[in-house]
């Protein structure tokens, strides 16, 4: 029987818990997207049907199973070349504070939505259940269920 195996890319990730546990390790991200051209990006990983996710703990032997409803928000770092590729096409970048449970993340979200749909509140309400907020050379997929506050950080 051939080798049914998906082949991946290895991330590491910071995983936080709603209980507030943190793990930190490797996850594994399949190398091909099945809705776009190219790797599969974090966001469209974290957003897709599996519910469980392996993540192998450092140092451990084996991998452990994550239910992504009890994730907070997983951190990986941005992937080289991917830092404009989100933002190229976007049609509104906003800077934004997001509070969830205890943890504040700041940075900069994108809305690319039809004209008359670009309010911050047309984008929270999408039917995704992580978000992708970049804050420098990483990225933040929050669960939105989560997010109690989050406002639009404006220049003074």
């Amino acid at each position: 029987m051939s080798d049914l195996s998906v082949p991946t890319v290895q991330l590491e990730a910071e995983v936080r818990f709603v209980d507030g546990t943190v793990l930190t390790g490797t996850v594994y991200i399949p190398t091909v997207s099945a809705v776009r051209a190219g790797p599969m990006l974090p966001q469209e990983w974290m957003n897709g049907p599996p519910l469980f996710f392996p993540l192998r703990l450092h140092h451990a032997p084996s991998a452990i199973l994550v239910n992504k409803r009890e994730v907070l928000s997983l951190c990986v770092p941005t992937a080289q070349g991917e830092d404009d590729s989100p933002w190229e096409s976007a049609s509104l970048v906003l800077r934004v504070v997001a509070e969830a449970g205890t943890e504040r993340f700041e940075g900069e979200i994108v809305i690319d939505m039809p004209e008359g749909q670009r309010r911050l509140a047309d984008y929270l309400n999408r039917p995704e259940m992580f978000l992708l907020l970049q804050s420098g050379a990483q990225q933040h997929l929050i669960q939105k269920d989560r997010i109690s506050r989050m406002s639009e950080v404006l220049e003074t």
